[in-house]
């Protein structure tokens, strides 16, 4: 029988004791397996504690007897609820032994055991299998031992309790504040303990079934956390490694495409370079054809006013001659009519008229012998 403590008042005490997950569950000489709660079935079951026994440690089993169970009992739930400052269930539980408050000063931490009542089908959650989920159970006490299953179990006293809310609460403030809002978390199951609600798997390892490795739970579930992150973000980076099939149906790795890619863009730039440099090139012969057009034309430009001076002076030439002949014709003209006059003013003083002679000027001479023998 449990010594109770001396001035016969329990003290209150707070504590974690469970969350949603995978427990691993054994029977006396059977297999292993696993069982899912989920948070509707753990809220479904928080008022089914209160009024339960404590231990120092967990027993096989709970006396029916109330005035034996006193005897036996370190203490008593006073109520079980969810923490919305951090997520988890606790319980709010007084202590009513010497044994007891020994073994919360010395550590010692919080576990339940609880009876299934309902199941459903197993499935997956977080990547770990489970053969059944307990929809629905019933508390049937609750231990003060060395190993808890959760590394997170703590017990406090109220004023701890109060502080420590008020931390939490200040840290989902600041969280909500932030651009990031986002924490990292550890991913924690079970362990191969005892059969009484055990969810933390950190240590355990798995598998995979293809390719034989042998990974931890917690790093599968991290690095898959991280993964998604990352597809969220639109972050995701191929590994050089990963295989991809080309367009003629062979296979290359990531980084075999990528050095193809690169000698691709460098056969590029070598082909840009060497076309800026034919442009240039044909730009000179342009520049040069230019040139000789600019060169033929003012040569041409040339020739033509060496033509057109020619010309002008041909016309000046016969213009002068016009302008001689003309001179020429209108001085005979003024000679023979002198000619004529002094004939007539000397004709009394001869008895015999004479003639006056016949001027022909070189044009006339010109056209007497074109009639005489033709144009040639």
């Amino acid at each position: 029988m449990n010594k109770t403590i001396k001035n016969s008042k329990g003290n209150i005490f707070y504590g974690v004791h469970f969350y949603p997950g995978v427990a691993e569950y054994q029977e006396k000489d059977g297999e292993p397996y696993r069982v899912f709660l989920n948070e509707d079935t753990l809220r479904a079951m928080d008022p089914t504690f209160a009024g339960r026994p404590i231990f120092v440690e967990h027993v096989e089993g709970v006396d029916d007897d109330i005035d034996e169970l006193r005897k036996e009992a370190d203490g008593w739930v006073v109520e079980s609820f969810f923490n919305s400052a951090d997520g988890k269930h606790w319980v709010k539980f007084i202590v009513v032994s010497e044994r007891a408050e020994k073994a919360i000063k010395n550590g010692m931490r919080l576990s339940n055991a609880y009876i299934p009542k309902s199941f459903t089908n197993g499935g997956l959650w977080n990547g770990v299998s489970y053969s059944k989920e307990i929809t629905g159970g019933e508390y049937e006490h609750l231990a003060i031992v060395r190993n808890p299953r959760y590394e997170e179990s703590v017990i406090l006293t109220p004023e701890q309790y109060k502080k420590y809310n008020d931390d939490k609460n200040v840290e989902l403030k600041r969280l909500a504040n932030s651009k990031e809002g986002v924490t990292e978390m550890a991913f924690k199951f079970f362990k191969k303990t005892k059969v009484e609600n055990t969810l933390d798997i950190e240590g355990m390892s798995v598998t995979l079934p293809k390719s034989g490795k042998e990974v931890t739970l917690t790093s599968l579930i991290n690095e898959m956390d991280l993964m998604e992150d990352k597809k969220a973000k639109n972050e995701v980076e191929a590994d050089p490694s990963h295989k991809v099939k080309l367009h003629d149906g062979s296979m290359c790795n990531v980084g075999e495409l990528l050095e193809k890619h690169k000698a691709m863009c460098d056969e590029l730039d070598v082909l840009k370079k060497k076309k800026a440099g034919d442009d240039v090139e044909n730009e000179d012969d342009a520049e040069v054809e230019a040139g000789d057009d600019v060169e033929n034309a003012e040569s041409e430009d040339e020739e033509a006013k060496k033509k057109a001076l020619q010309l002008a002076e041909h016309e000046e030439k016969e213009i002068e001659e016009a302008k001689k002949k003309s001179n020429e014709l209108e001085a005979a003209k003024k000679l023979a009519a002198k000619k004529k006059a002094d004939a007539l003013r000397n004709a009394h003083h001869s008895s015999e008229r004479e003639e006056a002679p016949e001027v022909m000027l070189s044009a006339d001479r010109v056209a007497l012998g074109k009639s005489r023998y033709g144009s040639n």
